[in-house]
């Protein structure tokens, strides 16, 4: 009896996090220059963030760029309107305030529990999901480049004439 429960306690239990994103190691584009910056505002409770660059050079027809994974996060990839081929992601250190507290216990069931980070990264790399062929598809970017810290100016204060 105690060998058949075992058993049922691991179903399910050997999913790898990357299984069900299986990684491409032969792309339909061709990379130019990858980097990631930090980035903290000038003023008080402005934020800090990452943002990551992703220049393609080559892509073929088709291909849709969707998501970048970077440091445990997920966020939209952002197609930059001044460089056609450059794709952006946009990495906020604020917490995102979804969060449903309510002392009815109905509007708090309301609440998703957050999805486990599929992909064991380092701090220097990065997965970026694609469409292609129909298909999303994942790519792994390995020895991104960091670039050095913006800091953004305080902002002047209005002056009256």
């Amino acid at each position: 009896m105690s060998l058949l429960l075992f058993s049922f306690s691991n179903c399910g239990g050997s999913k790898n996090g990357e299984s069900n994103f299986e990684l491409t190691s032969s792309p339909p584009f061709t990379l130019g220059e990858v980097y990631f910056q930090n980035w903290v505002a000038g003023v008080s409770d402005g934020g800090s963030g990452t943002n990551v660059s992703i220049t393609f050079e080559n892509m073929d027809d088709g291909v849709r760029i969707k998501n970048i994974y970077f440091h445990n996060k997920i966020e939209k990839a952002q197609h930059s309107e001044q460089n056609l081929g450059r794709y952006m992601g946009y990495f906020s250190s604020k917490k995102k305030g979804d969060v449903i507290m309510d002392v009815n216990v109905t509007n708090e069931a309301q609440n998703r529990p957050p999805e486990a980070f599929p992909f064991n990264l380092l701090d220097n790399e990065a997965v970026i999901s694609y469409y292609h062929k129909e298909k999303i598809r994942y790519f792994k970017l390995v020895e991104i480049k960091e670039k050095p810290l913006l800091a953004y100016p305080q902002s002047n204060p209005i002056e009256e004439n």
